[in-house]
């Protein structure tokens, strides 16, 4: 059976397309199939923006597995602030009052998210607050973004308030999922241009100019023909709007069925040139479908939640005494190791997190756990 293509359907994926393709399964005649009540969707990742200025208003976002933005979801926040999502997935929430980090938690799921805290009163803890009043300065963004993920970005002048910003790509309307007046993150819109592209961004009716980007879209293609399980095949990922080789992360969300060659996480390079292509060699493990993803991949880390959670592990040694520095300590250091040795930190993250820490050195901890998971 040839491969059919899912693309997603609500904004908030954070994974730039999904491949489902059938393997050969054996099926008792006469099966019956039995009409199951679809369960609501539950609540996988909070959406914060990178960067925070103490006391000042920001906007938020939940997302499910799928990357929908889930309404009535409530998140607590620092000081017994808690806000519930409002039909659009997102809420407005006020920053403490200090610099430092920011903790938010799902309570009824342990979903945390962080985010750091900037002084209002200090501009030169990030050049993003070193703008003159009044405008607005951008001071980062990415020259290379996928179709269908998240991107960031970085400066001044931005409102806590997401949809008093805005972001097109070649004239058409991005999503702003989360807000700060130093961050946004964004999420391309369903006819989102491919190729070089103008990044253009306005804030309550202020132009802060356009940039050039290239937007890529990311596809794979597989075997033709239904596979057996125990054979093995090749995917090839497909790069489409720049010549310009690509370090990207492929993950596999059906492990039971496939495997990657290199691992369920991993990273590859594209070829570059017309045909910006990789292989992704896989092992077909059993009959179904199966789940492999594509995002962008941070050139200075060996994965990029390693770089999120190893930040989450630096603001945890800060709060952390005793014995508990001491363990967070090798953590790092197994983190710093060449290559990085991926099982063995989640591994010792969760001995840590077995022996139950407390208050926001749990939450730290919980969060870079979650990073690499």
């Amino acid at each position: 059976m040839p491969p059919a293509w899912a693309h997603p359907k609500a904004p908030g994926l954070g994974l730039a397309l999904l491949l489902v393709a059938s393997l050969c399964a054996e099926q008792a005649a006469g099966q019956q199939s039995l009409k199951l009540r679809p369960t609501p969707p539950s609540p996988r990742t909070i959406i914060l923006p990178a960067k925070l200025v103490a006391g000042a208003t920001a906007t938020l976002a939940v997302l499910d597995s799928q990357g929908r933005l889930l309404p009535n979801i409530d998140v607590e926040l620092p000081g017994g602030q808690k806000v519930t999502t409002d039909v659009t997935g997102r809420a407005q929430f006020m920053a403490a009052g200090e610099p430092g980090t920011l903790i938010a938690k799902i309570m009824a799921t342990g979903i945390t998210a962080s985010a750091e805290v900037l002084s209002a009163l200090n501009p030169g803890q990030s050049p993003g607050l070193g703008g003159t009043p009044g405008r607005v300065h951008i001071v980062s963004y990415p020259h290379v973004l996928i179709i269908h993920d998240r991107f960031t970005v970085e400066g001044s002048g931005f409102r806590g308030a997401a949809d008093s910003n805005h972001v097109y790509l070649n004239g058409d309307p991005c999503l702003v999922v989360a807000s700060s007046p130093v961050s946004l993150v964004v999420l391309p819109g369903p006819r989102a241009p491919v190729g070089d592209v103008s990044l253009h961004v306005t804030v309550a009716g202020t132009d802060a100019g356009q940039y050039p980007v290239s937007a890529v879209l990311l596809d794979f293609s597989g075997p033709a023909d239904a596979m057996n399980a125990g054979s093995s095949g090749k995917l090839i990922l497909h790069a489409h709007g720049t010549t310009e080789p690509l370090l990207l992360e492929v993950r596999n969300g059906s492990p039971g069925v496939i495997q990657l060659a290199n691992g369920n996480k991993q990273q590859i390079k594209t070829s570059g040139g017309d045909d910006n292509s990789a292989p992704v060699e896989v092992q077909f493990v059993s009959g179904g479908n199966y789940l492999v993803s594509a995002r962008l991949a941070s050139p200075d880390a060996s994965l990029p939640e390693l770089d999120l959670a190893r930040r989450r592990l630096a603001e945890a040694r800060k709060i952390a005494s005793g014995d508990w520095s001491a363990r967070i300590d090798q953590v790092l250091l197994t983190m710093d190791r060449a290559p990085v040795d991926l099982p063995q930190v989640r591994a010792e993250l969760k001995s840590l997190l077995d022996d139950k820490p407390a208050g926001p050195l749990a939450s730290l901890l919980d969060s870079a756990w979650r990073e690499l998971n």
